[in-house]
Formats: structure tokens, sequence, C-alpha cells
């Protein structure tokens, strides 16, 4: 087997297996490393916000696509790490609760993001390489949107529904809540999963327990996805678990 970085963000084709997500559940991790062998980059907390979503990777990560990435100057082990498997890496400066420049949702040939709060860099590269932006009033993008497919969401967000909606990708909207993240009324299904294959989507607690489960299921299953769900706990929004690197056939 050989591995190499994800061609289009967010979208493994083969297994993964290097993901980036917080370590705020390290029975997360355990199931992760148990069930799927994936090795896991945690990064380090953002030191200059004060919410739990210091500790997210989508906060203080952003994949371009293949080795290129974005990330937050102060993650320095992550950095270094993620260099030394071959990733080329430019800094981001002034990521703040207000302005988290590098929370966006790459769908192949499309970005959701809000256009105002997103790191320069990001919308020059999505210039050059004709990604089209999508922009939303909602500033956290990528914490709101469960990737399922290139062009297939799920959201709870009423800016990124209509969006999607008017750019023919299919979108689930689901309710509000029934998802975990401490000081907050409640987290965003983003930031509970991420996909690590084509055909299979983890979900940091159990899935089953959301008040819109079955309609998930039934969206996922359209696109030949199953949903996985690690731990028995109400879902829990830990800034998302982002594939960076897959495994290939010789």
């Amino acid at each position: 087997m050989v591995d190499r970085f994800l061609e289009n963000p967010n979208l493994p084709q083969n297994n993964a297996s290097y993901v980036v997500m917080s370590d705020d559940k390290p029975e997360i991790i355990v199931e992760l490393l148990n069930n799927y062998h994936v090795s896991i980059i945690t990064p380090k907390p953002l030191d200059h916000i004060s919410g739990a979503e210091k500790y997210h990777a989508d906060m203080c990560l952003c994949h371009l696509g293949g080795n290129k990435f974005l990330a937050d100057s102060g993650n320095t082990d992550m950095i270094h790490l993620m260099s030394g498997l071959g990733a080329e890496i430019n800094r981001c400066e002034g990521i703040s609760a207000e302005m988290p420049k590098l929370n966006v949702c790459f769908l192949d040939d499309k970005v959701i993001c809000n256009v105002k709060k997103t790191d320069s860099a990001i919308i020059e590269y999505c210039n050059r390489n004709y990604i089209k932006l999508l922009h939303t009033k909602q500033s956290y993008a990528k914490c709101s949107t469960a990737i399922v497919s290139k062009n297939a969401v799920i959201t709870s967000d009423s800016s990124i529904y209509k969006v999607c909606r008017e750019n023919d990708i299919d979108v689930l909207k689901i309710s509000h809540g029934h998802i975990m993240l401490e000081g907050y009324d409640y987290g965003f299904i983003g930031g509970t999963c991420g996909l690590l294959n084509k055909n299979t989507i983890v979900f940091s607690g159990n899935i089953s327990l959301h008040k819109d489960y079955e309609n998930i299921k039934a969206f996922a299953a359209n696109y030949g996805v199953d949903i996985v769900s690690l731990g028995n706990e109400p879902l829990y929004d830990i800034g998302g678990i982002l594939p960076i690197i897959e495994k290939l056939q010789n």
C-alpha cells in the first residue's frame, strides 16, 4: 500500500490513513485507532480563543487540495508533523471566534464560505483554480456542514441550505440542536463527523440518538454511504474529523 494526500479536500476515495481532529474526546480516538487503523494528528489549542472551538481542527486547518494547506501560525507542532509527511503549509494569522478564516467547506469544485470572513489566500487559491465561491452568512461553514459526497451535504443552517439549493447541491436540512458542545446550547453537525472513505462517514458519538437520524441515514444511503457511530454518548461537536491522507493500491 502507498499513501497520498487527498486530491479533493474532505473527499477520500479510499481508506483514510491520516486524519486531523481534536483530542477532546479520547474515546473517539481509541475507536478510530482500533477499528480503522487511522493515524491521528491533534492540533494545539488556539490560545486566542476562549471557547471550546479553540480545540477544533476546522478552526486551525484548511485543506486546499493535494498537499497544499493553510494552518494557524501558532500550531507549530502540527505544521512540523504534516510538513514531514510532505505537506506544503502556508501560515494564517489573525484567526478568532469572530473571524474563523479557515472554517470553509470545500466540495470538489465549489467552496461554501462567508467570503467576508475567509482568509484571502483561500479566495485567491479558488480564483486561480476555477473553484466557485458560494457565499453564505454562516461564518462557520465547515463546522455547519456534514459532507456526504462531492455534491451532497447535511446542515441545520438556513443560509447554507439556501446556497446549496441555488447551486444544485443536494442538501438535507435537519433540526438545530441534539449535538453537544461545552459552553453552548448546541454544536453543529459538520463538527461531529468526517468521511473515512467514499462509502463511510463516522460520527463522534451515537448518531442514532439524533432527532433526524432516520432522515440522515436515508440521505447518506442514497449516495452509497454508511453512517457509523463512534461511541454511545450523544453527538459531540469536536471540530470535525478531517481526512488528509488516504491509502492507495500499488
